[in-house]
């Protein structure tokens, strides 16, 4: 999910956040909803009568396309119709149109928009359809839904909390061959259902029909780039969780055979998935991109279940189509949030974990940048004792500098000597050479956890915080500059020159030694350079984490320690008076 400059510069961050504390002891001289369970028929449930119905209006510029002749026998394609938006439907979350092929031809969510201000669109037409279900009933039958031309039982739906709805869309007559789609809609959850009933149908040679989705999710984010970054289709074959990307390919396909529970396409923030009530037989995945050349063209995926027919195609499929929230997607219990971005395995307990954090937080304090600045307050006193313990330990190093000095010339030719040596010296002295790390050890982590967080999840996307810092889930660029600056970019972002002047204080505090003095402005310098492309919600954070240490710096009380090089000093006046 990470480009390659991203991951350099994460393991740049944290090696040095690791060997930091090492080199200045080294240096310094001695003073971090449930999918719905219902049997497999086209029999929807019906809206509570109790609940109050609005009027929903349909779309006031209804898409025209014309349909394509299917050849074939029984049930044929009605190519003299217009596929026209025929269906309104309107819950508290989407508003959503069908048209009178049984395709969606709109789904507009209500909650989040684009920059431009619009709401996203969820669904496009054009030259590549992109979000909406599909079935192939085979060869040996009208290929496709979208080739047949359905009657529906209502034009309006409206659907206010708590209520279900359904309508039912019929294509053919009784006496011969005929397919019925079936639309269930919840009022508290993005997507719907779909069942499928058919009677008269030749059966395949195959035996299987194919109930398809098609074109995957849109790209939604003003940086096409960055939402291609995470984009990338999923499926849940048996216990394996089958990762699909169409990378620089044109064309990319994907199959498998055996139960699959879900198959999920994916954008950086938004997901359209499948979910079989009973597991389909196979999946297939079809991943194209147009123009993989040209950066930031969009990649398409059309993803296909394959069910048994037995002997009529008959099923039921709950479709997710909306925002990628942990929430949302664990409800559903087939693991489609494992296809959020966790980061690396070793991270992962630390991404959900600073989640689930920093939202309930933001239960209690409404503006994200707040909670960033009480969280990182939070971490601080959290890691307090292992702080003083670390501080404690680096002076005791630092106060043991001359005597390992002294070792490492009297053993430089014997390095199994000099080990031996040193952790003799260390441990008479009390000191754990390790100890200093320990905090760094947590604090790398939840810094990793963070940039995930809030480069990825939907919670931070569009969050602002004060005056400039509009989005914390991208940098605070003000301005941008005529060239491109190496590991910096052409965006002049605020924070990470902020979070530069936290470093410079903190690394002239520690480096002390009058050789070192270099360091002092290298380091402000290239973390600088590194967190300009980083989300604007870390750099916030690791800028008052900077601030909180220095202030913790003047609050512990460290003892103070006799430097070895007096202790030098009183062995050799021992061995002069011996």
């Amino acid at each position: 999910m990470f480009d390659r400059r991203t991951i350099i510069a994460l393991v740049f961050v944290g090696l040095i956040l690791l060997l930091l504390p090492k080199y200045y002891e080294l240096i310094s001289p001695p003073k971090p909803p449930s999918p719905l369970g219902s049997d497999t028929t086209a029999v929807a449930p019906t809206a509570d009568p109790e609940q109050p119905s609005e009027t929903v209006q349909p779309a006031a510029k209804p898409v025209i396309q014309e349909t394509s002749p299917v050849p074939g026998e029984g049930l044929e394609a009605d190519t003299s119709a217009l596929i026209i938006d025929y269906v309104a439907i309107e819950t508290p979350l989407y508003r959503m149109s069908l048209s009178s092929n049984g395709m969606v031809s709109s789904y507009q969510l209500k909650e989040y928009i684009l920059k431009t201000g619009e709401k996203v669109q969820l669904h496009l037409d054009g030259q590549k359809v992109v979000g909406s279900p599909d079935i192939d009933f085979g060869s040996t039958n009208p290929k496709t839904i979208k080739n047949l031309r359905f009657d529906a039982n209502k034009s309006l739906l409206s659907l206010n909390s708590g209520s279900v709805d359904s309508v039912i869309l019929t294509a053919g007559d009784m006496r011969s061959q005929q397919v019925v789609l079936t639309y269930i809609f919840r009022a508290e959850q993005y997507g719907f259902q779909i069942a499928v009933r058919t009677e008269g149908l030749r059966v395949p040679e195959t035996g299987e029909f194919r109930v398809k989705w098609v074109g995957g999710v849109p790209n939604t984010e003003p940086d096409p780039e960055a939402d291609l970054r995470y984009s990338g289709a999923y499926a849940q074959v048996g216990s394996e969780l089958e990762k699909f990307q169409v990378g620089k390919d044109p064309k990319k396909e994907f199959q498998a055979t055996g139960q699959t529970h879900f198959v999920a396409a994916r954008s950086k923030y938004f997901m359209a998935a499948m979910i079989p009530q009973e597991p389909s037989a196979g999946v297939e995945i079809i991943g194209r991109n147009p123009a993989p050349k040209d950066r930031g063209s969009p990649n398409y995926y059309d993803l296909v279940l394959r069910q048994n027919f037995g002997q009529a195609a008959e099923g039921r499929w709950t479709i997710y189509l909306g925002p990628i929230k942990y929430d949302e997607l664990k409800s559903f219990g087939v693991g489609l949030d494992e296809t959020m971005n966790w980061g690396w395995q070793i991270i992962k307990p630390f991404s959900k974990g600073v989640l689930w954090s920093l939202i309930a937080l933001h239960g209690m304090i409404p503006n994200y940048g707040l909670v960033i600045i009480i969280f990182s307050v939070l971490v601080k006193v959290i890691l307090w004792p292992l702080t003083r313990k670390s501080q404690i330990s680096m002076k005791k190093m630092s106060a043991l500098q001359p005597e390992i000095k002294e070792l490492r010339e009297t053993h430089k030719k014997n390095p199994q000597a000099m080990n031996q040596a040193m952790m003799k010296l260390y441990k008479e002295r009390g000191v754990n050479p390790v100890s200093g790390c320990i905090p760094l050890l947590f604090q790398m982590p939840i810094l990793y956890a963070l940039f995930i967080v809030f480069s990825s999840t939907i919670e931070f996307r569009q969050s602002p915080f004060i005056l400039w810092i509009t989005d914390l889930s991208l940098p605070d660029v003000i301005f941008h500059l005529p060239f491109s600056i190496p590991l910096y970019g052409s965006g002049v972002a605020v924070l990470p020159l902020v979070m530069g002047v936290t470093q410079f204080f903190m690394s002239k505090r520690q480096v002390t030694d009058p050789n070192q003095k270099l360091m002092v402005y290298i380091m402000p310098v290239f973390m600088t350079l590194i967190f300009n492309m980083f989300p604007s919600g870390l750099t916030l954070y690791y800028t008052l984490f900077n601030v909180l240490a220095m202030v913790e710096q003047r609050l512990i009380k460290i003892p103070d320690f006799t430097p070895s090089a007096e202790v030098i000093e009183e062995k050799k006046k021992g061995k002069k008076k011996g």
